[in-house]
């Protein structure tokens, strides 16, 4: 608690975080490389292309394939909360102005401003619970209510490049 909260709180930091801090790329990248460790450091470098190239084909593929406006991630993660937004009691305070009922603590979600008191769907900026409990009411999309960076077109954006060989080095 002698730390500022902006240090250790997602909601009090001042600019926008994400809310998973993993190694998981580079403990994917490690364990692919141990199969090359012994290589020459040019045939290492052709190998990570290799994968790299690989691995960018296959999302690119898996984000054309999808029939949603967002992300297989972003959709799976709302398909979650569902069952627990259908249990809130909604209440219109105005056409886009609810007062979510859960458990016998009260939040007001703004669909407009895309917020609610919990805080958690401005911070990740993707409904959760209780803005899904208010989009539902009106039955609207809740893709329409996710930041663009979980859409489709972003997706595929992110792995629309190439990763380019190193080239033959004889020359």
């Amino acid at each position: 608690m002698e730390e500022p909260l902006e240090r250790w709180a997602r909601s009090w930091f001042p600019q926008r975080r994400y809310d998973m801090l993993t190694t998981n790329m580079v403990e994917s990248i490690n364990s692919v490389l141990l199969k090359g460790r012994e290589m020459p450091i040019l045939r290492i470098l052709d190998f990570i292309q290799e994968k790299l190239g690989e691995w960018f084909y296959e999302r690119r593929k898996k984000a054309n394939k999808t029939f949603h406006r967002v992300s297989i991630w972003a959709e799976e993660e709302m398909t979650k909360k569902m069952d627990l937004a259908c249990k809130m009691s909604v209440f219109n305070l105005n056409s886009m102005l609810f007062r979510i009922n859960s458990e016998e603590i009260k939040f007001i979600v703004d669909l407009k401003k895309r917020t609610c008191d919990c805080l958690e769907f401005q911070l990740d900026e993707l409904p959760y619970p209780h803005a899904i409990a208010a989009i539902n009411k009106r039955y609207l999309q809740k893709s329409n209510y996710c930041s663009n960076w979980y859409s489709k077109e972003t997706w595929l954006k992110t792995y629309e490049g190439h990763v380019n060989t190193v080239g033959d080095q004889k020359s």
